[in-house]
């Protein structure tokens, strides 16, 4: 697979390394073939969804947590050859769970900050920002940055990964409920791991979020098929799988459909992530079609080439950030791992934020119009 352009619209090739080409060129010898096909074949308008309805959750960390949690319902199947048993609940890990991925199961949170009065008809341009909040570890930096930095604050709808829910790492808070009621705004959360205390104070789980000024609507929470095994992990054992967050919300007359994006850090190639990548297409296809699209998060594609990216160029997804003018590292360790891709939408502006220390992510954002 020859190496594409980074940048998309542009007539000058982005400046790279020797480092990061030789890269390139080792994990692309090693992606499968296949790994790079996906055809976009629906066509035609799905109309959206139902009205998510907010759920009363609780501001404090009493319940709704691990190990009230229902395997079977609220987390995504654990597919391991290890097995260990759970301290906190002495329960054997993990259990038997004969359910097929990929697979849709019920968003873990919701609740809206939504003021009572809203627009009869929103407007059909639309700003959007991807962050990797690092397990939401700094949080009140984290909220300071989204309420006061304008690109940030006066965004429309944030795709958020790595937010933790009633963790030692982030002061055993409900992270996304926070979230929301800073930004004053709907918001969904779904479970991708639940923390495991073995060996380490941690607990709670991580998961994506969706924080929306606009109403969501058609949630969906999907388990990805494709995954490294994070149960058998000693330094980070884990229940559940890598998931996507996605939801339905208005942009002028019509709905577009947004993704909340984290694919396997684990995984060499690429191949895994771009499973992942296709699971996540294939969901868009079915709920939405030709329906505007915009995904979101980390993508943890360590070239520009990868599989998992080449998956959505050839379902005719564009990179936004990158069309606006930015193509450099998102991340602590020089490479650029953050992405908003869409579909059907013109791109006006967006960027990348740097220099906050509240993330090893940098926030991504775009602006968009139909």
């Amino acid at each position: 697979m020859a190496l594409v352009a980074c940048h998309e619209e542009q007539t000058e090739p982005p400046p790279t390394t020797p480092e990061l080409c030789e890269r390139v060129e080792a994990l692309d010898a090693l992606a499968l073939p296949e790994s790079y096909a996906y055809a976009w074949t629906c066509s035609g308008e799905v109309p959206p969804g139902a009205t998510t309805a907010p759920a009363n959750v609780p501001d404090d960390c009493v319940s709704g947590i691990w190990p009230d949690l229902d395997e079977t319902i609220d987390i995504c199947p654990t597919l391991s050859s290890t097995q260990r048993i759970d301290p906190v609940s002495g329960k054997t890990l993990p259990t038997a769970d004969t359910r097929t991925l990929p697979l849709d199961i019920p968003v873990s949170e919701s609740g809206s900050f939504l003021p009572p009065s809203l627009p009869e008809a929103w407007p059909n341009t639309l700003r959007v920002v991807a962050w990797n909040m690092e397990y939401t570890a700094h949080l009140d930096e984290q909220i300071t940055a989204l309420t006061t930095l304008p690109e940030l604050a006066n965004a429309d709808v944030y795709l958020l990964s790595e937010v933790d829910r009633c963790s030692a790492r982030n002061g055993t808070r409900r992270a996304a409920r926070m979230l929301a009621e800073a930004l004053q705004g709907m918001y969904v959360y779904g479970i991708e791991f639940v923390e495991l205390d073995i060996g380490r104070m941690v607990g709670g789980d991580t998961g994506q979020a969706i924080v929306s000024r606009r109403p969501l609507s058609g949630v969906a929470l999907t388990c990805h098929s494709s995954h490294y095994d994070w149960f058998a992990s000693e330094d980070e054992p884990r229940l559940g799988q890598r998931v996507v967050l996605h939801a339905d919300i208005p942009v002028g007359d019509r709905f577009a459909r947004v993704y909340a994006v984290h694919l396997e850090s684990n995984d060499i190639a690429g191949d895994k992530r771009a499973v992942q990548a296709k699971e996540l297409l294939d969901a868009a296809q079915l709920l939405a079609c030709d329906r505007p699209h915009i995904a979101g998060g980390d993508f943890n594609a360590p070239y520009c080439g990868a599989p998992e990216l080449e998956v959505f160029r050839e379902s005719g997804f564009v990179d936004a950030v990158a069309t606006a003018g930015d193509v450099e590292p998102t991340h602590a360790n020089g490479l650029r791992l953050d992405y908003l891709w869409t579909r059907t939408l013109k791109i006006r502006a967006g960027g990348v934020i740097r220099g906050l220390a509240a993330s090893d992510h940098d926030p991504v954002w775009i602006d968009l119009e139909l």
